[in-house]
């Protein structure tokens, strides 16, 4: 008899191991579900705040967008105005000493050469003609004293 009762306490202490394996392995699965439950609750919760803060990004994103476009114009207009500076410094200076004759320099001195040249003529057919009246005279009292 006692190894009828030796075994039938081992197939209760089998069974007692297999129910608390069973209600272990229960309560693992209610634990997952409700870790589920949970998970999708608060992802519900999560993607509505997502889509209020994203609601009220758009004034924020063109703020600050406004603000960098206008820092970048800023650092933008202060490269240029520091280019055309050393422009001016190092390349339209130096060509100040060198006497390089401008458009205007040009224009005027265009305008003397033709007052030049109209004076020239003038006196060149000033000339001409002194030279004629002076033919003429000469050849007057000759023509004169033979008619």
């Amino acid at each position: 008899m006692s190894k009828t009762v030796s075994a039938w306490a081992d197939r209760v202490s089998n069974q007692q191991v297999l129910l608390k394996a069973l209600e272990a392995t229960r309560k693992l699965w209610l634990g997952g579900l409700g870790a589920y439950s949970l998970a999708a609750r608060s992802s519900v919760r999560a993607v509505e705040t997502l889509l209020r803060e994203s609601k009220a990004m758009p004034p924020k994103a063109c703020q600050q967008i406004e603000e960098k476009s206008a820092e970048l114009m800023s650092t933008a207009n202060t490269a240029i105005q520091r280019s055309e500076q050393v422009v001016r410094e190092r390349f339209l200076r130096p060509l100040d000493f060198v006497l390089l004759a401008t458009r205007r320099d040009i224009e005027q001195l265009s305008l003397r050469v033709i007052e030049l040249s109209a004076e020239v003529h003038q006196l060149a057919t000033g000339q001409a003609m002194s030279a004629a009246r002076l033919a003429q005279s000469d050849d007057s009292p000759m023509m004169t004293g033979t008619a």
